[in-house]
């Protein structure tokens, strides 16, 4: 006794939960009810009357005898042993080796736990009774008795056992410094045990040495009034001891973990040395550059001296207030990669800790984040436990400022999809700083820099495809880049079709995306996808909005104002506008000038390709070029020969054209749209 416990033999029979030979459960009511008989008395003879009772209860059968030997023959055919039970008189003994039924294997394991607690042996102590719990299936002799009954002894027995077996486990874990993890194990106990002190003085300790005095003590008050209430008596000496220790000690500070969540940084960033330097000056808010190494990566053109953009108002005022970037643009353009290469290279500035969140704001299949998930998610990472982060976001939100308040910590929020989504998420003190990417430009979210981030330009397209592709790349790779729209996802699509065949050449890739309405097909590779990415773009829009952008597509121009498109859609200007206003939100088009919109080519290309799919497009045609005979009449333009095939007629121009208020007006629209060759 008191070493530990070492068994050669697998636990062949289980009595802690349902009852297994082998693992396996037991079927068949009256062998199982013998089985178990048997295996309340391993290894000693159990009368053939105590059997008759465990089978048929108080008042068994005139034909009891013969069927108990009929059942004896089934149980051994079920251990697939004639030996394992015997006829000895007065009744049968079923034949258990050491260490295969599970009770006295978890006995064992106790008995040891205790030798190893009374010596003070703690490590022993966490070791046996680990191995004890591990055991337990679920409440012994599961489905073999009625509670109504009450238990049986061994039942008692067993579950006693085991509650001293998880006081020593927990009185072990304190005893090591083994803190974290077991609190809200032992709030549990003391909640289905309300009168057990030893669960109670070890929570009130745990909380304590975790830096949650007050907590602490309200489990003492809520001990002490069930005993008086319940019995009538004080908590004993330990719990007593345990109060004074808390009232005596000051609560500990509780370490809080250095969070380091960023995602690996881009392997092939390439470009955008002037926005790298511009964000790494926002977000620092001049503080001192930190040289190599721990700057930016080598290419990242960092830039001590690039001028910051202009800071939030609230800083100009002398408020203390978080750096504040949202870096925003179309899907594929780079958002994410741009922030995490930032982050990356900004570590060393904020040495509390980087922490990341993906608010799935254009996530396929799946809603933007709440506010109080985002929030208890970052709580979590700051140590805060998820039974404590309060209900309400605005609770949260303010604890999440508390948590962060003394600390130089990063946060990347991406994807995210409004304004509201992320002001809760932002913390107060100017020792942070966040980074926020979006589809979206968040006009709404005060005092933030906003970096739009357009496609890369010919010669960084160019480095990004043959970073990714490895190949040098001379012939028709300039034409190749340009076919993607210099859209980082398309090229990086583009490099790794180049880089799986090698005898796929550049300009035979661009060939094949030359080809009409073919380019999307091309610009998809294992889990990259152009066509996908827009697709989470548009099933985020609303229904004017979408329309729209299926109607740009039906007359697939390079360039849209407002009175066409509310003929192509069929409704009033106004609606129109407001429209065209959600696609450049999402970055969907670009507002060229003022009233004119533009889509990006490969935009244009997926609205061509809704426009395919749209019943009511070839009438959104007739309106739309209905709209422009009229307004090339007004404006003295001639209209020449269409160079693809149109409406079988052109419509006469009533009540769908919207009359210039001036020849002036007239001409200068003539001009913005059919300027001189």
């Amino acid at each position: 006794m008191g070493e530990p416990v070492e068994f050669g033999v697998c636990v062949r029979f289980g009595l802690l939960g349902p009852l297994t030979v082998g693992g396996e459960p037991v079927g068949g009511g009256k062998v199982r009810s013998l089985l178990a008989a048997l295996l309340m008395r391993p290894g000693r003879v159990v009368p053939s009357d105590d059997l008759k009772v465990a089978l048929w209860g108080d008042d068994p059968p005139a034909s009891a005898t013969a069927s108990l030997h009929n059942h004896v023959a089934r149980l051994r055919r079920l251990l697939d042993s004639e030996d394992r039970v015997r006829a000895v008189p007065p009744g049968y003994v079923l034949r258990v080796d050491p260490g295969e039924l599970d009770t006295e294997v978890f006995e064992a394991h106790a008995r040891v736990a205790l030798a190893a607690h009374n010596r003070g042996d703690w490590p022993t102590v966490a070791e046996e009774t680990a191995a004890a719990l591990a055991l337990w299936r679920g409440a012994p002799l599961s489905g073999l008795y009625d509670p109504a009954d009450g238990e049986p002894a061994l039942v008692q027995r067993l579950g006693e056992t085991r509650l001293l077996v998880l006081e020593w486990k927990y009185e072990a874990e304190l005893r090591l410094g083994r803190h974290e993890g077991i609190g809200p194990e032992l709030a549990a106990l003391t909640g289905q045990f309300p009168l057990r002190e030893a669960f109670h003085r070890q929570l009130m300790l745990v909380l304590h040495r975790t830096g949650r005095q007050a907590e602490a003590l309200a489990v003492h008050q809520r001990l002490r009034r069930t005993l008086v209430e319940e019995l009538g008596v004080d908590p004993g000496p330990a719990v007593q001891e345990a109060h004074r220790e808390i009232l005596r000690e000051p609560a500990p500070r509780a370490e809080l973990p250095t969070p380091a969540q960023l995602p690996p940084g881009p392997a092939h960033f390439t470009g955008r040395g002037d926005l790298v330097a511009r964000l790494w000056a926002a977000l620092t808010q001049g503080r001192r550059q930190p040289q190599e190494p721990g700057g930016p990566p080598a290419g990242a053109a960092v830039h001590p001296a690039a001028p910051a953009p202009r800071a939030s108002a609230a800083r100009h005022e002398g408020v203390p207030a978080a750096a504040l970037a949202v870096i925003t643009g179309m899907a594929g353009v780079g958002k994410s990669a741009l922030a995490v290469h930032v982050a990356h290279a900004l570590r060393e500035e904020f040495p509390d800790g980087q922490l990341y969140l993906n608010l799935r704001g254009a996530t396929p299949g799946l809603p933007p984040l709440p506010p109080i998930q985002a929030l208890a998610a970052l709580l979590n990472a700051l140590g805060v436990d998820s039974r404590n982060v309060p209900d309400t976001p605005d609770a949260a939100a303010a604890l999440l400022r508390s948590r962060l308040a003394p600390t130089r910590t990063l946060l990347v929020l991406d994807d995210a999809a409004s304004a509201a989504q992320v002001r809760h998420l932002l913390p107060a003190g100017d020792g942070c700083a966040v980074v926020v990417t979006s589809r979206s430009p968040l006009a709404a979210l005060d005092g933030a820099t906003r970096f739009p981030l357009a496609p890369m330009t010919a010669d960084e397209s160019l480095g990004l495809l043959r970073a990714v592709s490895g190949r040098q790349l001379a012939d028709g790779a300039a034409r190749l880049v340009e076919l993607c729209g210099r859209l980082p996802l398309a090229l990086r699509v583009a490099a790794a079709r180049l880089a799986a065949r090698r005898a796929l050449s550049p300009d035979a890739l661009a060939g094949l995306l030359d080809a009409e309405d073919g380019r999307l097909d091309h610009l998809e590779y294992d889990d990259l996808s152009v066509r996908r990415s827009l697709a989470v773009a548009l099933g985020a829009l609303d229904p004017d909005a979408a329309l729209a952008l299926r109607r740009l597509g039906a007359l697939d121009l390079p360039a849209y104002e407002v009175p066409v498109v509310a003929r192509l859609m069929g409704l009033p200007e106004q609606r129109a506008g407001a429209a065209l206003d959600r696609l450049v939100e999402v970055a969907l088009l670009e507002e060229i000038s003022y009233g004119r919109y533009a889509p990006h080519d490969l935009v244009r290309d997926f609205a061509r390709e809704l426009a395919a799919q749209d019943d009511g497009r070839e009438a959104a045609v007739e309106r739309g070029l209905r709209w422009y005979a009229e307004a090339a009449r007004q404006s003295g333009l001639t209209l020449s020969p269409p160079e693809r095939e149109g409406p079988a007629r052109v419509p006469e121009p009533v009540g769908d054209a919207a009359p210039f208020p001036d020849t002036a007006a007239a001409l200068a629209w003539g001009t913005a749209n059919c300027p001189p060759s």
